[in-house]
């Protein structure tokens, strides 16, 4: 039977423990006679007495009791208080000997809950009653006893309501507020000599009382006694009910005399858990004074003056034996075998390296040395079997034994080989039996095979010298399914047929060239139950047929976590369970799967090592049994425990910007402007080797996927405001997931300048100055067009009319004197056609200044009429082509006067020297880009040798001005060809 261990080295606050609880959030809790301890499986928080925070009223834990709300009740020396777990908060329950001057008398004993939900606990001289919700207190005398030392509360499922106190049993009537005195020494009854402790229900309503002095004791409700029962038990300080894996009931237990032992409920019997020192997985040997049982798990816990215990069946798997130490001479004796005797199951028998052999009656927990009457067991031995007469034979260094355990005699190999023919030498090593009963053993270079029927021995050989530098080297004996010997050899793999005497060399077969291997080096060698090969080497195992061909292989790249395999035993199901140098595997050929047992599951060691002796066995039961130094391991593989509870999840702090925050009952985390980290600490509350545990976490609306870890803590800086939920989930040992999880909602509020309302407001106050800046624009705009009407209106009323009058008198003028003066009639000719080509040119200035005429439209219009009007005077096709994007686009003045002119330029240029007979206009509007382009088949020239004037340079000047780009391509005889590219 294996324990796990907790004490001050492992952070326990002090090792006397007196008193256990596991919360509904799955924290266990332990108070200590210095401290309270709250357990998450890897870190005990301490919880002390504190003048500077309100903490525990004493250290000194009496009672850990937790209510329908989950508020833990802790009773200590200096009084009673409430702690809310979740928050970490202590609250003082005053009763009246805590305001007197009186230093011993504050003391509380364990709180117990009725069914209408108060508590109900006692102090020195009173019994309380407590309302939960308001922490009102109703005070009720507790029975005039000679002692007062200790008070205990029990409440049975019948709803009867017990006092212990100062060893006295009474039964309390709440409403008439009467004690019925039942058993013990009291002013009354001073004649008593029964100590009572407490009571303990089982699952079937039977009331059990533990003593001291008496043992237990039963209720017996018709004669309303406890009744003595023949157990042979003295003290109890506590009982725990349980479960034999096939479902029988019994009761673990606490004593002074006998530390932790089990009884059976029904037969009283008992079998006391013995200490072993030199063991650290034993029992340490303390009274129990508290257990827990997990209704979930089964795990139990155990409060001792030493510590905590813990047996756990999903952590520690295997059972462990170790020699008792008075029969071990050696210090380090490797346990060879363990076998289990063919004719009784409760006997087994164990060979040791040096000591000799060992008989170990299981059922009653006894070891027996037996020895030779030479004294060759001390030298060592190697195998045993048992044949079917009931004699153990005994492979020596030098000899091979024989051994009748009913009549005690030894025979040695001179005894028991026929006198005639054989000379056989003393290496025997290896040894085994075959299903007919034959003995089959290695005698240097031969194989033999002995009768102990018949007593006929007959000898086989190799076809092969199967010796090395120091001699023969067999190692190993397997029979197949058709009683076919293997026999693993320096030389290779050989088998004897079933009426051979003639080896057959079975060479291996590779049918993967990726990984060759000699086979004339293994470690281990074995066959299946379905006659499949296993070789074991170095760094692999391989699976080979009957033939020798290599079908798979196993190493470091499918699961295999060892170096070397030394050993191979299957069990019932089928799988093979391989000793390695690191842990012991399980294999499942099927699946070509790997599990594996540690030193953490119970075993003695992770490095099986087995000296070249197959050290596995197993008993007829399906059991496997394993030898270590001066122990061995066993455990039955079809009932290993598999630990299929989820572990729930709890928060154990919650950090912003590094200050710890408390986790309130919605499990909102509300981080303000300016936290800018947030850090959440949590824990899977699975206590089978809880370094196994694994974690993942995910904060919605943030991480893409789970993130998996071992650190058990999420952190995360620089959140974006906004509502995220992080999930968290863990497995357990054995991999286990609890998918539901746990759920934290995260609010980021923002920053005033983060939110909605804000921006919307700056939104609105934009709009308002850019509303604001239109509306401006659009004044001066409306202002200077209304200039610019004026200026053109008063350009047409006053400079036009006195353009015309002008050109009108020059006519008149002209007329009147070309009789009389005809010299001067080419004078008014000019003045007439200057103030008719200023005339018109005032026209395009007022056309260009009025600002109806803004839009694109209108310049094609009068570019459309200028065109033609100057095409016809010469004779010269006109077309104007115009996209259909124009219509709503408008220019600015300096857009519309550059261009028109622009226009206007060219035309008057392609009519007076481009001598053509064909101008093209295209206009077009891509976007926000207008693009001119005016072409003639005139005669062109070359801009290379043509000196420009101010025509050319002007067109580039206007272009500038828009911020446009003009282009001009001409060649002598080509035509010529302008474009201007501008933003509109």
């Amino acid at each position: 039977m294996s324990f796990q261990h907790y004490t001050t080295d492992q952070g326990l606050s002090n090792d006397e423990v007196k008193c256990i609880l596991k919360d509904r959030r799955g924290f266990m809790w332990f108070g200590t006679v210095n401290g309270l301890n709250r357990f998450d499986g890897q870190r005990f928080t301490v919880y002390r007495r504190s003048k500077a925070l309100p903490g525990l009223p004493g250290n000194f834990i009496i009672g850990l009791t937790e209510d329908a709300d989950g508020i833990i009740w802790v009773a200590t020396n200096l009084g009673l208080c409430r702690l809310d777990p979740a928050r970490e908060e202590f609250r003082h329950i005053t009763i009246p000997p805590n305001r007197d001057q009186i230093g011993d008398n504050d003391v509380v004993y364990p709180l117990i809950l009725d069914r209408e939900g108060y508590g109900w606990f006692a102090g020195v001289h009173q019994l309380y009653r407590i309302d939960r919700k308001t922490l009102q207190l109703t005070t009720f005398p507790l029975p005039r006893n000679v002692h007062s030392s200790s008070v205990r509360l029990y409440l049975d499922r019948r709803d009867n309501f017990w006092v212990f106190s100062s060893g006295t049993v009474y039964r309390f009537d709440r409403a008439r507020q009467q004690y019925t005195y039942i058993l013990g020494r009291d002013q009354h009854h001073p004649q008593a000599n029964i100590q009572a402790y407490n009571l303990f229900e089982d699952s079937h309503q039977q009331l059990w009382l533990f003593s001291a002095g008496h043992g237990l004791l039963r209720y017996d409700p018709k004669s309303d006694q406890f009744v003595d029962v023949p157990d042979n038990l003295k003290t109890v300080y506590a009982l725990c009910e349980d479960r034999t894996p096939d479902g029988r009931l019994f009761f673990w237990g606490g004593g002074a005399e006998t530390g932790l032992f089990s009884v059976d409920p029904v037969t009283l019997q008992h079998a006391v858990v013995k200490p072993e020192p030199r063991d650290p997985l034993a029992h340490n040997g303390s009274p129990v004074e508290a257990f827990y049982r997990d209704p979930q798990t089964g795990v139990i816990w155990m409060a001792t003056e030493w510590g905590i215990q813990k047996m756990d069946p999903y952590a520690l798997k295997v059972k462990r034996k170790m020699l008792p130490a008075p029969l071990t001479a050696s210090p380090a004796d490797r346990v060879r075998f363990v076998h289990q005797d063919r004719f009784n199951p409760d006997l087994y028998w164990i060979g040791t390296q040096r000591d000799g052999l060992y008989q170990w009656n299981r059922r009653l927990d006894t070891f027996t040395r037996t020895m030779d009457r030479r004294g060759l067991l001390r030298q060592g031995m190697y195998r045993m079997v048992q044949d079917n007469l009931g004699k153990i034979w005994l492979s020596l260094p030098n000899d091979l034994v024989q051994y009748d355990p009913k009549q005690n005699v030894w025979l040695y190999k001179e005894d028991w080989v026929p006198k005639t023919g054989h000379q056989l030498p003393n290496d025997i090593y290896h040894l085994d039996i075959d299903r007919k009963g034959a003995i089959w053993f290695t005698a240097g270079p031969l194989v033999c095979s002995y009768n102990p029927v018949t007593k006929q021995l007959q000898t086989r050989s190799f076809p092969v010298a199967v010796g090395g530098e120091n001699g023969p080297r067999i190692y190993e004996f397997r029979e197949d399914s058709r009683g076919r010997m293997w026999v693993y050899t320096v030389a290779g793999l050989f088998r004897f047929g079933e009426h051979s005497t003639q080896a057959e060399r079975i060479p291996l077969q590779h049918a993967d060239t990726a990984l060759r291997f000699s086979d004339r080096i293994f470690i281990t060698f074995s066959i299946d139950s379905k006659d499949r090969l296993w070789i074991g080497n170095i760094g692999f195992l391989a699976q080979a047929d009957t033939s020798g061909r290599v079908v798979r292989i196993y190493n470091s790249d499918n699961g295999l976590m060892a170096d070397h395999v030394l050993a191979m035993q299957e069990d019932k199901a089928g799988q093979l369970w391989l000793a390695t140098d690191t842990y012991l595997h399980r294999l499942n050929p099927q699946t070509g799967t790997f599990q594996s047992l540690q030193k953490e599951n119970g075993l003695f060691s992770n490095f099986i090592i087995t000296s070249s002796v197959n050290s596995m066995s197993r008993n007829a039961q399906g059991e496997l049994f394993i030898g270590f130094v001066n122990a061995f391991n066993y455990f039955d593989p079809l009932r290993l425990v598999r630990n299929t509870v989820p572990p729930p999840i709890a928060v154990t702090s919650v950090l912003v910007n590094n200050q710890p925050r408390t986790l309130e009952d919605d499990r909102l985390i509300a981080l303000q402007p300016g936290d800018n980290s947030l850090s959440v600490a949590f824990v899977a509350l699975n206590f089978s080797q809880p370094e196994k545990n694994q974690y993942a976490y995910q904060l919605v609306g943030f991480d893409k996927g789970w993130v998996h870890t071992n650190a058990r803590t999420a952190t995360y800086t620089n959140l974006e405001p906004g509502n995220y939920t992080l999930r968290i989930k863990a497995a357990n040992n054995d991999g286990v997931w609890n998918q539901e999880g746990l759920e934290l909602a995260v609010r980021v509020i923002p920053a005033y300048y983060q939110t909605w309302w804000f921006q919307g407001l700056c939104v609105l106050v934009l709009a308002a100055i850019g509303y604001a800046i239109y509306r401006n624009r659009e004044a001066q705009r409306k202002k200077l067009e209304g200039i610019r009407n004026r200026i053109a209106t008063d350009l047409h009323d006053d400079m036009g009319s006195t353009l015309s009058s002008i050109r009108i008198f020059s006519d008149v003028v002209q007329q009147q004197i070309q009789p009389v003066r005809p010299e001067a009639v080419p004078i008014l000719q000019r003045i007439s056609t200057s103030a008719t080509t200023l005339s018109e040119s005032m026209q395009d200035i007022i056309w260009t200044i009025q600002t109806k005429y803004d839009s694109l439209e209108d310049v094609v219009t009068r570019m459309r009429e200028f065109g033609l009007k100057m095409a016809e005077a010469k004779d010269i096709k006109f077309t104007m082509q115009v996209s259909d994007k124009f219509h709503s686009t408008r220019l600015n003045v300096e857009q519309r006067r550059n261009l028109y002119l622009i226009f206007k330029e060219s035309i008057n240029n392609a009519v007076k020297y481009a001598d053509c007979t064909t101008i093209n206009v295209f206009l077009t509007v891509v976007g926000r880009h207008l693009k001119l382009v005016i072409e003639d088949n005139g005669r062109g020239f070359d801009p290379a040798t043509v000196r420009q004037g101010n025509g050319l340079q002007n067109l580039r000047k206007r272009a500038d001005e828009i911020k446009g780009q003009l282009t001009l391509e001409s060649a002598p005889g080509a035509g010529t060809r302008i474009e201007l590219v501008t933003k509109v």
